[in-house]
């Protein structure tokens, strides 16, 4: 075979599984995706449970599942109503990273929730029902309970309520109604009783015999009071009662006329400072005029000149201590004015100055400044110390001459040789002494040096490992990295999936392509004899055979593809259920690690 031909079969070949992934109208035919029947029928679930509960939003067909669930996580936590400082807001046309770290807080918000089924954020970008079901449930559970409890506590705020306002009975009402009307007849009767107007002159009273005499002793009463309408209602028609009403009133003084004794006193104590002062200045004006007409003209002058004089000596005094007084705040301002002139002088001195450092150090890092500030605090306090250090060194100088002075002194005195051997014996035993607590000052040194060194090396290497701070933000990069990493393994394996399968059919339509093209070319020559036929017949039933043993071999790898997926899901619950054990055994560890803590703090 040329390669000519070779070429052209392979072009046939190309051709013909394009057309086969084509329709008769050349379009692209659709192929069935398979989707898991158990992830399905939980997503249900929870769409009706989200339902249920009050989340309307899910009925929308323009969302998408994953934006159903997450709204509905972040409304029934809402709807909970529990108190956490993390925003769980959702917003419509999110980006792909806020809804990522949306998922990271709903997740954070569960586990402060306290939560008894676990779930991490990929699960929940992934649209893993089967574990995204229960955590929707038992959410639904909360937010009814919640409801219950707020419709409780309404129901009762609405009674106490109406038994403050309406809770009285009628009896009681109409009872506080009879004692609020007797009270005001009692102010109206107290506030319009008779007050008497007239006093009868005639204080003589006389015996009541006659039936006239006691009508007249009634009408004068009536008049007294100020009570005349009924005078006229009780005379009759034929009798004049104004006539004896006149009569009665010329005989009466009116309350209002009348003077006590009391309203004179209390006029007499009102006006009697005026008084006082008074009867004060009429006696000083009679003592001038005896004295005025006692003396004489010269000594009035005299007594005039006297007292002249006197005003003018006070005057002049008043005069020099105002211009010793005006002189002294004269040089005051002078001195405070010098003052204020030296004040501005420095002021504008050390603005220059501030200025000038202000351009120095713009260009330097607000760091280096930092340090530069330790720094000169460092040498300040090493100034200090240095001084001190001076002087103490000084002081323990001048002692130490003084001392040897004292015994050159001594050795001076003392003409004896055994008192100078026995003082040298002293001091090379003082030296000898000293030697050798500087020698051991030396090794001391050293080995404190060697010390410090390895205080330094294992400071590093403790420096080297991380902090518990330092661990948690790693174990929260490595959390993200996962989940990421998650969801590209996640697309990656759908992609690899949906190769494969592609990959698949076309090497099954390619057999079948052949087997129908073998069997299409060796059909007419078949016919034209018997034995044709049979041995036509008999490779139809071994390609049938082939498929289905192939079949078989599909089937059986279904088979241990279900087995493998069934251990890999109770080996999944198994891990669950140990770590839901490893998480029990840790708190309760770091419970115990906190008592043994206080306690061991209690004891010392």
């Amino acid at each position: 075979m040329s390669l000519s031909s070779m070429e052209q079969k392979m072009q046939t070949v190309i051709v013909r599984q394009k057309m086969s992934t084509l329709d008769e109208e050349g379009r692209l035919r659709k192929f069935d995706i398979r989707e898991d029947p158990e992830q399905k029928a939980k997503c249900d679930q929870t769409m009706e449970l989200l339902l249920v509960a009050g989340y309307f939003r899910v009925r929308i067909k323009g969302l998408s599942e994953f934006d159903k669930v997450i709204g509905g996580l972040a409304w029934s936590i809402q709807a909970c109503n529990f108190t956490v400082d993390i925003d769980v807001l959702y917003q419509e046309n999110a980006t792909l990273g806020q809804k990522i770290a949306l998922t990271e807080r709903i997740v954070l918000v569960l586990s402060r929730m306290k939560c008894p089924y676990p779930i991490e954020p990929h699960q929940i970008q992934g649209e893993d029902f089967i574990h995204i079901f229960p955590v929707v449930q038992w959410l639904v559970k909360r937010v009814f309970e919640r409801r219950a409890d707020t419709g409780d506590f309404n129901r009762a705020y609405t009674i106490n309520q109406y038994d403050k306002q309406f809770g009285k009975t009628i009896d009681e009402v109409q009872h506080q109604q009879t004692i609020s009307l007797k009270q005001n007849v009692e102010a109206i009767r107290i506030r319009h009783r008779p007050k008497r107007r007239y006093r009868c002159l005639d204080n003589k009273k006389a015996r009541l015999n006659n039936s006239d005499e006691c009508r007249k002793r009634i009408h004068s009463t009536l008049v007294e009071f100020d009570q005349i309408h009924q005078l006229f209602t009780s005379v009759d028609n034929n009798e004049k009662p104004q006539q004896d009403i006149n009569i009665l009133t010329n005989n009466m003084v009116n309350e209002k006329s009348k003077i006590t004794t009391q309203t004179v006193y209390t006029l007499v104590n009102q006006q009697q400072d005026t008084l006082r002062e008074i009867i004060d200045d009429f006696e000083e004006k009679e003592k001038v005029r005896l004295e005025e007409a006692l003396l004489s003209e010269n000594g009035q002058q005299q007594l005039a000149i006297r007292t002249f004089k006197i005003q003018l000596n006070k005057q002049i005094e008043k005069i020099n201590t105002l211009q010793n007084l005006i002189e002294q705040t004269k040089i005051q301002k002078d001195e405070k004015r010098n003052l204020a002139l030296e004040i501005k002088q420095e002021y504008e001195q050390l603005n220059t100055e501030i200025e000038q450092i202000e351009t120095q150090t713009k260009d330097i890092d607000p760091e280096s400044l930092k340090r530069i500030e330790a720094l000169v605090a460092e040498y300040e306090t090493i100034k200090k110390q240095e001084q001190e250090r001076r002087t103490t060194y000084k002081n323990k100088k001048n002692e130490l001459e003084q001392e040897i002075v004292q015994l050159q002194t001594r050795l001076q005195s003392s003409p004896s040789s055994d008192i100078d051997t026995e003082e040298n014996e002293k001091i090379k035993q003082i030296e000898e002494q000293y030697q050798s607590v500087a020698d051991r000052l030396q090794n001391q040194r050293l080995a404190l040096g060697k010390k410090i060194r390895e205080i330094s090396s294992i400071s590093r290497q403790i420096d080297d490992i991380p902090t518990s701070i330092e661990l948690a933000q790693y174990r929260q990069a490595f959390f993200q990295l996962y989940n990421q990493s998650a969801v590209l393994y996640r697309q990656t394996k759908q992609n690899y999936t949906l190769y494969n399968t592609f990959t698949d059919m076309i090497n099954y339509m390619t057999k079948e392509i052949k087997l129908i093209e073998s069997i299409y070319e060796s059909y007419p020559q078949a016919i034209q004899s018997q034995n044709g036929k049979d041995n036509f017949l008999k490779q139809l039933e071994t390609i049938v055979e082939s498929v289905k043993q192939s079949r078989i071999k599909i089937e059986q790898r279904q088979q241990e593809e279900k087995s493998k997926r069934d251990a890999l899901s109770t080996q999944l619950a198994q891990l669950v259920d140990k770590a839901r054990q490893y998480t029990k055994v840790l708190k309760d560890f770091q419970e115990a690690i906190r008592e043994n803590e206080h306690l061991t703090s209690k004891s010392e």
